[in-house]
C-alpha cells in the first residue's frame, strides 16, 4: 500500500495494484472558486498528483461536508466512473450539484473497495454527528487509520483495533479558544500510540495560510520542525511511504 501527501494541506492518495483512493480531494490552487469574504486558502501549486495517478483513482473518500474536505471542482475533475463513499449528508449535497458518480454511505458494516476493507467510525467532538475517521485495509493486513480533524479516543478504545500507519492532524486549532477543531502533536501522539501505530503522517496542515472572516474565531498552534525516536513523522507534501 502506497500512501502519498498529496498537498501541502489534506488530500491523500493511496494505491494498491494500481487501484487509487483519493481522501478529501482538493486538486485546484484555490479552495473557494468564489471570492468568499468567509474562508479562502490559496497555493501557488495545486496537488502533486499527476495525471497517471489521477486516472488510477477509483474510489473518492468524503470524510466531511465542509468545503475543505467536500470541494466540488476537483470531485467534477475525475472520471463520473469514480465511486464516491461519504454520508448521507454530503450525498445530498454531491446530488444538488448534479454529481454523477456512484455514491455510497458508509454503513456499520466492513465495505470492500478493490483491493481494499474500509471500516468507519464516528469523529470525535464537536463532528460526532458530521464526519467520520476510518480505517482502511489491504489484502496483506497493512492498515492505516484516517482522521482529519478530533479523534473519538472513547470509541478507539473500545474497537482495540490496531494500524501501521496515522494519518491525523498535529496543528492544533481551536475555535474561540476554547473547542479544539483539530489535534496537536500531544494528542495526535496520543492516538499513535493507543493504535500502536510506527508512522505518523500529518494531515489538516500549516492550518494558519487559511484566509477570510473565520480567521478571527480561530487560534492555531502550528509545530516547527518535528522529531521523534518513537515514530516516524511525515508533515511535507509529496511524502510517502509504503506499508
Amino acid at each position: 500500500m502506497r500512501v502519498v501527501k498529496a498537498d501541502d494541506y489534506q488530500t491523500w492518495f493511496i494505491e494498491e495494484n494500481d487501484y487509487g483512493v483519493l481522501i478529501d480531494p482538493w486538486l485546484d490552487k484555490k479552495l473557494n472558486p468564489e471570492n468568499s469574504v468567509l474562508l479562502q486558502r490559496e497555493r501557488k501549486e495545486a496537488s502533486s498528483l499527476s495525471q497517471e495517478e489521477l486516472d488510477k483513482v477509483e474510489l473518492v473518500i468524503i470524510t466531511a461536508p465542509f468545503i475543505d474536505h467536500l470541494h466540488m471542482p476537483s470531485i467534477k475533475k475525475l472520471n463520473s466512473r469514480v465511486k464516491i463513499v461519504t454520508t448521507k449528508k454530503v450525498k445530498k449535497i454531491l446530488i444538488k450539484n448534479q454529481i454523477e458518480n456512484p455514491i455510497c454511505c458508509f454503513n456499520n458494516q466492513i465495505m470492500g473497495f478493490g483491493p481494499f476493507k474500509l471500516s468507519v467510525f464516528p469523529a470525535g467532538f464537536p463532528y460526532s454527528l458530521s464526519a467520520f475517521c476510518f480505517f482502511l485495509e489491504n489484502s496483506k493486513g497493512k492498515i492505516l487509520f484516517h482522521e482529519g480533524h478530533k479523534a473519538n479516543f472513547r470509541a478507539l478504545k473500545k474497537i482495540g483495533k490496531k494500524c501501521d500507519a496515522v494519518l491525523i492532524t498535529l496543528d492544533e486549532v481551536k475555535f474561540l479558544g476554547l473547542i479544539t477543531l483539530s489535534m496537536g502533536f500531544e494528542e495526535g501522539v496520543k492516538i499513535a500510540s493507543l493504535l500502536e501505530a510506527k508512522r505518523i503522517m500529518a494531515t489538516g496542515t500549516q492550518p494558519n495560510e487559511i484566509k477570510g472572516l473565520i480567521k478571527y474565531f480561530l487560534s492555531t498552534k502550528q509545530v516547527g520542525e518535528l522529531k521523534s525516536n518513537e515514530f516516524e513523522l511525515y508533515t511535507k507534501k509529496g511524502d510517502e511511504v509504503l506499508l
